[in-house]
């Protein structure tokens, strides 16, 4: 059975900025099949809100194509669940609260953020919250697939 986890959206928006990052390593060790990456719809379209900021936007120079691509690897590679659980008190912050129930209902062993409010939870009903670091460390991660690689080997025409 294969490790499965929840990438915070700023863990997977620092994969795509950072190159020789933690969560870059979680990027490529997810994209070359190291772990299963579970994801919500929400987190989806959170994910294609915070791309299209335009301060982002100009530092990733990603082109519209790109975004699509990267939502659509998202989509398409990793497991969806509705995130819909309600878990009221759970986090100190209630926007964090969509990201806990995608783990909760995709059964993630992790949820991996650079959140205080998240990471001092500890654990919740068996997912443990861990750093983008400490994850690296227990996937133990060697060479994996690059995100670069991905974007160009796509077939979209830039």
């Amino acid at each position: 059975m294969s490790i499965r986890a929840v990438l915070d959206t700023n863990v997977l928006v620092s994969g795509l900025i950072s190159e020789h990052s933690p969560p870059r390593q979680l990027v490529d060790a997810w994209l070359a099949g190291s772990y299963r990456l579970v994801t919500s719809l929400y987190q989806v379209e959170e994910l294609n809100h915070v791309l299209a900021y335009p301060r982002l936007a100009n530092r990733l120079r990603l082109m519209d194509a790109e975004v699509d691509l990267i939502l659509t690897a998202l989509l398409s590679e990793a497991e969806v669940v509705a995130g819909n659980l309600q878990l009221p008190g759970v986090t100190r912050d209630p926007k964090d609260d969509p990201l806990l129930a995608a783990a909760v209902e995709g059964r993630a062993d992790y949820l991996v953020s650079g959140d205080r409010d998240l990471l001092d939870l500890g654990s919740y009903q068996g997912i443990q919250m861990v750093t983008p670091r400490e994850f690296v460390e227990i996937l133990n991660l060697g060479a994996a697939t690059q995100i670069s690689e991905v974007l160009e080997t796509s077939e979209v025409v830039l």
